[in-house]
């Protein structure tokens, strides 16, 4: 399978064979690298990026020659370090000069590049022999120096050459070697291992931004659990995101749940779909267990607030990572209401299940999901015995649904309620509103009902 995928990327008339001849018509050597092999080797979905190229083209060689490539439309966002992108019709490509050289700074994010003119030197100064492979396009000729067939055949992680040089050259590889075995199901060469171990420290150096990016990826692949087990082992975490470790804090959650804490996690970041917020909620719904646990007199552990002081770490933990502000508090939303799912139960009024509603807004699927995977993990079969109630939640809220949560606010304004009583700015306002917003949301008062809402707010504006 993997072999068939590799030939499609030469044959005639594909986008490698068409733009290596347009390169080689002018005297420019091209040749598919990186991903695309590895990815079709493995049998793999596709990357990210359709193709990147390696060439002997500088940079603005690579962009004249891009340009007047049929229907391409290319740009220069990656130049200074010797890449250049492009869009086709059949989707994006990266070109990228022939590097002898690539040193990242102390804490940045873009490399110092030094631009060499062989193929060989290139590949010698990549990461890993499963990503030092480059393939002609015009003859289907595999360059492979290093081994990297080899070791795709074997799932092995291997650097290239000297491990400890490769990971000082850019820590990074240290989370991507963890990624790479973690996706292809593979392991980590000894000797690549041993180095990660005696650099682990090195993932300090990396801006957050980078160590956010690997995270990400991590965590939407398809075997979350191996990729961090893998960052414990080495150290690697303690040198990225080392609030995790409180994870590893807990061996059990009582006897009725003998699973360890960090066990527990794992098997409901498994559980739940591939999306960065939700995966990373699945992580950290618990993470505030060690630090809130206690017991009663019989000896039950209890955690009472651990999902408050669990949304308060998550977003200490993902602003140190540089989420954007609305990632973070789609995360801290869903762990700070996890444990408020579980306490569904029939006999909740219209007005609470409303009210989780407008709490929750677009992350009611993902707590939802959550609370369904949080509650199977616990089971030592994988299964929930409380299925049946986040049936029944769902089937209120479908119901409840059918009026917007955004009507579901005070008819009267506060520029209305200062009007009619003659009164200046103040928590008077807020206290009225609240008040005829409780209402709505019980279903007393109908969100249209501006004359009820006058009556009510008559009767509350002496005492507010």
């Amino acid at each position: 399978m993997g072999q068939e995928t590799l030939q499609r990327l030469f044959e005639a008339g594909s986008v490698p064979h068409a733009l290596a001849q347009h390169f080689r018509a002018h005297g420019e050597e091209l040749y598919l690298a990186g991903g695309a092999i590895r990815d079709a080797l493995f049998g793999a979905e596709e990357s990210e990026v359709n193709f990147d190229f390696a060439t002997s083209a500088l940079p603005d060689v690579s962009f004249e020659l891009l340009s007047s490539y049929p229907r391409a439309r290319p740009f220069r966002v990656g130049e200074k370090y010797g890449t250049i992108g492009a869009r086709l019709d059949t989707g994006l490509i990266e070109v990228t000069t022939y590097r002898v050289d690539e040193q990242y700074d102390l804490g940045s994010r873009k490399p110092t590049v030094e631009f060499g003119r062989s193929l060989e030197a290139d590949l010698a100064r990549r990461d890993f022999t499963i990503n030092s492979m480059a393939l002609d396009p015009l003859n289907g000729s595999l360059i492979d120096p290093f081994g990297g067939v080899q070791d795709i055949s074997k799932r092995l992680v291997r650097a290239v050459g000297d491990p400890r040089r490769r990971f000082a050259e850019d820590p990074l590889r240290l989370l991507r070697a963890v990624r790479f075995a973690a996706r292809f199901d593979g392991v980590i060469e000894r000797g690549t291992w041993s180095a990660i171990l005696g650099s682990a420290e090195g993932v300090r150096s990396i801006s957050r931004e980078r160590v956010r990016d690997e995270y990400s990826r991590m965590l939407v692949g398809n075997r979350p659990s191996r990729a961090l087990a893998a960052l414990r082992d080495s150290g690697l975490i303690l040198s990225s995101v080392p609030q995790l470790l409180e994870l590893t804090r807990m061996h059990d959650h009582g006897p009725r749940h003998p699973l360890g804490l960090w066990e527990h996690e794992m098997r409901v970041v498994e559980a739940v779909s591939p999306r960065p917020n939700l995966r990373w909620a699945a992580l950290l719904h618990d993470i505030a267990k060690p630090r809130t646990r206690s017991h009663e007199p019989d000896g039950r552990p209890r955690f009472f607030h651990h999902e408050e002081i669990g949304a308060e770490m998550a977003r200490h933990i993902l602003s140190g990572l540089r989420y954007s502000n609305n990632f973070i508090e789609e995360v801290a939303r869903v762990v700070e209401t996890h444990m408020q799912l579980h306490a569904y139960a029939d006999d909740w009024s219209d007005g609470a299940v409303r009210r989780l509603m407008m709490r929750l807004g677009p992350q009611l699927g993902n707590a939802i999901e959550l609370a369904r995977a949080d509650a199977a993990a616990h089971g030592e079969m994988g299964r929930s015995d409380n299925a049946w109630k986040f049936d029944a939640l769902e089937a209120r809220l479908s119901e409840l649904n059918q009026v917007s949560t955004s009507n579901l606010k005070s008819p009267l304004s506060g520029d209305e309620l200062m009007q009619r009583y003659d009164r200046p700015p103040g928590p008077w306002i807020a206290k009225i509103k609240n008040e005829l917003e409780d209402e709505v949301v019980e279903g007393r008062l109908s969100p249209n009902d501006r004359e009820q809402a006058w009556s009510i707010a008559d009767t509350l504006v002496d005492q507010a």
